[in-house]
């Protein structure tokens, strides 16, 4: 039996691979040969290479003789791309599955070697072993054998010219060349001369042969035209901070290394195995099969890559994260319920339902900091849509008519679900409801942790339930303190006891508020904002461990064998919040695994793009405000119409570089103004006393730009901040005079970004 299992488990690989399309990959690329974007293409190759049976990748297909003698480019290629994969494999078939074990690679033997193509030479390919391999490789394959072409195609006419001169016209019927920018109606090629390309000029005899050859119909010759270049790469993202993201993994490093050059990553080439796969816009069919290149299909697949250019850039970091260890399937929500308020939500799973409770910023224009008003129940069956439920309020409860409802943790025990709450930084308190959507009451009356509880503030409280059925509360801000519930949750059955928390040199030292604590493979994780320390005994000492994930105060679930965080963020401004939803994933020896694309969102930067509602910007003077189709309007009534973002922004400044406004000018004014308050927090102890100020623009820098007047339509304009006088570690707010100087007209933003 065991036998039996283990052949047909061996039999359906072997058919799955069977069934997929087989792949010679010939690149002009390697160390140092030529242009360096083939790297990038073959290293995307890879990442995507499961959907593909790879017989052989070869490299340095270039006769250009100063590449003769270079270091052995298969080898190099063993030891970049093969090491590389070898290292990502065991990950992307985890994640993602399908991969082969292994790569052929090998030197072109057309490597250097001085002279074009030759239509009447009676080639031997004894002295050619790539061309000789790919030949055997036709002989033993059954159907057909994709060759991509990542560059010139001396070494693809050399095989044609001898299956010709030998008649075996019945190999040649079995190959599909696949081949990006050997002709181009507009991209270095024009409409009259598109064989005018990079990849024609490296060997323009063997170009000229192969597509003669083609119009005879002995073989499929499918041209992608420059569609990589100008579909997929400039259709793509741009920047570093989104290619940064593929240093994740070994095979993302060498892609983003390979050509990183106008802000991208150039992988042009790749254009011929997305149209093999043929699901991201272009497929062999959109290409004609004798290797003609018609304008029109070249414009028309150029547009189809670009509007599938981004998702095919996130399928390779996706597979990028999968090898780096990132289950590609876990969910990620930047922002769970967009520009609402909802700050220190606390997580509770039952019934394959996740519910939580967080409470609720009181106004995007706060009196005071951190008003909130009240906490909210929601659920969610697949954490990507959220469902609100009820509201608890301190009315209700001791606290009375306050808006101080800060962070909790919600529990159940016994069939009973408890809610403890913080009064502001005063005391915790508990409520108590039979279901976990309320209605909750108040259990004591009064606070189960006084202020007088502890020589700190008693507020911000954990609960932690242990193997041996106890629950305990962990509490404070600075100094943590730990505790055992009674049973009845309602009184303390030991004494609060200090979690001694120690740094990298075992001296004790001083976190924020709100800890959060889990337990994973015998390890206790005590969680504040975006740092973290562990220990291997609930009661410490925990040591301190360095970055978690970057956010605010935090609760952690499990779902379908994921561990999962809720974290606050700064979705409008640091008092007016949001939540996200993201993964956790650790290292093998338990530390936390922390993404480069992980975010305080909405950072870096930030958008305001008015889909839902004004995000916090009011008139100040000279205007009305108002919603209109996504955008912000006003009507203008003086000559210094201005408008002022919600305060407290709370936006890294660091990477910045421009503010970005996207302006409708209904008016004759021919200017725009734009100002920024900015405040450092470094060694500022006066930080938040600063964040609270309220801005007089008078006094403030204001750059002017100009604008076109009376606009049928939306323009873009763009000032680099290194035109303000001063921009500061955190902006925390920006003024805008939409249109200057005029008394009337009409203005509208449609989007303005910090990036």
């Amino acid at each position: 039996m065991k036998q039996l299992t283990t052949f047909l488990f061996i039999f359906s690989i072997t058919l799955a691979f069977s069934q997929k399309p087989k792949v010679w990959l010939i690149s002009d690329g390697g160390n140092n040969i030529n242009d360096p974007d083939d790297i990038s293409a073959v290293a995307s190759y890879i990442l995507m290479s499961n959907h593909f049976d790879t017989r052989a990748i070869v490299m340095a297909s270039m006769v250009h003789p100063w590449n003769k003698n270079t270091p052995n480019q298969g080898k190099w290629a063993q030891e970049t791309y093969g090491k590389a994969y070898a290292k990502d494999l065991p990950n992307l078939n985890k994640y993602i599955g399908g991969y082969q074990n292994s790569f052929r690679f090998m030197e072109s033997s057309v490597k250097g070697m001085g002279e074009n193509f030759q239509w009447q030479k009676n080639y031997n390919l004894k002295d050619y072993p790539s061309i000789l391999a790919l030949y055997k490789e036709l002989e033993k394959t059954k159907g057909t054998l994709n060759i991509l072409c990542y560059g010139p195609l001396t070494e693809q006419a050399i095989l044609v010219s001898y299956c010709k001169r030998l008649g075996r016209i019945d190999l040649l019927r079995k190959i599909r060349f696949i081949s990006h920018w050997t002709s181009s109606n507009f991209h270095v090629g024009t409409l009259k001369n598109p064989e005018h390309t990079h990849n024609c000029f490296g060997d323009p005899i063997a170009c000229d042969y192969i597509k003669k050859m083609a119009l005879n119909g002995d073989f499929k010759f499918y041209e992608c035209g420059g569609i990589g270049q100008y579909g997929i790469v400039e259709g793509g993202q741009k920047g570093k901070a989104y290619f940064n993201q593929f240093y994740e993994s070994n095979l993302g490093t060498i892609f983003r290394e390979g050509k990183f050059n106008k802000n991208r990553v150039d992988d042009s080439d790749s254009a011929c195995y997305w149209a093999l796969l043929g699901n991201y816009g272009v497929a062999l069919t959109d290409l004609a099969d004798n290797g003609l290149n018609f304008p029109e299909t070249e414009e028309k697949n150029e547009k189809a890559f670009a509007l599938r250019a981004k998702d095919m850039r996130n399928e390779l970091l996706r597979r990028s994260n999968a090898a780096a260890g990132y289950n590609p399937n876990a969910i990620k929500v930047d922002i769970m319920v967009p520009e609402h308020g909802m700050a220190d939500p606390h997580a509770w799973v039952e019934n394959d339902t996740l519910w939580f409770i967080a409470g609720h910023d009181k106004s995007w224009e706060p009196e005071g900091s951190f008003p909130m008003d009240r906490w909210e129940i929601w659920s969610s069956t697949d954490l990507r849509t959220f469902k609100y439920h009820n509201s608890i309020y301190p009315k209700d409860l001791y606290i009375g008519d306050k808006p101080n409802c800060w962070a909790g943790d919600i529990t159940k025990r016994n069939g009973t679900y408890y809610w403890f709450f913080s009064n502001r930084n005063i005391n915790t308190g508990v409520a108590v409801a039979d279901k976990i959507n309320g209605n909750y009451k108040d259990l004591l009356g009064k606070p189960l942790l006084p202020k007088d509880i502890i020589p700190g503030h008693p507020y911000d409280p954990e609960i932690f339930e242990a193997e041996d059925g106890d629950y305990h509360i962990i509490f404070g801000a600075g100094i943590y303190y730990i505790a055992t519930l009674a049973e009845d949750m309602k009184s303390l059955k030991t004494e609060p006891k200090v979690l001694q928390l120690l740094d990298e040199n075992g001296k004790s030292f001083h976190a924020e508020d709100k800890p959060t604590l889990f337990k994973r493979n015998g390890q206790y994780y005590l969680v504040f904002g975006s740092r973290y320390a562990m220990s291997d005994d609930l009661y410490g000492p925990y040591h301190f461990k360095g970055k978690f994930l970057d956010g605010g105060h935090t609760s952690f679930f499990d779902w379908h064998g994921q561990k999962y965080v809720l974290q606050e963020n700064h979705d409008i401004s640091a008092f007016y919040r949001g939540a996200s939803l993201k993964p956790v994933f650790f290292n093998e020896d338990g530390t936390v695994k922390i993404p480069k694309s992980d975010r305080w969102y909405p950072g870096p930067g930030r958008p305001f793009k008015f889909e839902n509602s004004t995000m916090g910007w009011k008139a100040i003077n000279g205007t009305n405000i108002y919603m209109s189709n996504g955008s912000l309007g006003g009507n203008i009534n003086e000559p210094k119409a201005i408008v002022q973002s919600s305060p407290s922004l709370f936006t890294n400044t660091k990477g910045a570089s421009k503010v970005t406004i996207k302006i409708k000018n209904n008016s004759h004014a021919s200017l725009l103004r734009i100002a920024l308050f900015s405040i450092n927090k470094t060694n500022n102890k006066n930080f938040w006393r600063d964040a609270a100020t309220v801005v007089d623009w008078n006094t403030q820098d204001w750059v002017t730009l100009p604008i076109s007047s009376n606009d049928n339509e939306f323009k873009t304009y763009t000032i680099p901040l290194s035109k303000f006088k001063e921009v500061n570690e955190k902006l925390m707010q920006l003024a805008i005079q939409p249109a200057v100087n005029t008394y009337n007209g009409t203005w509208e933003i449609d989007e303005i970004i910090i990036e």
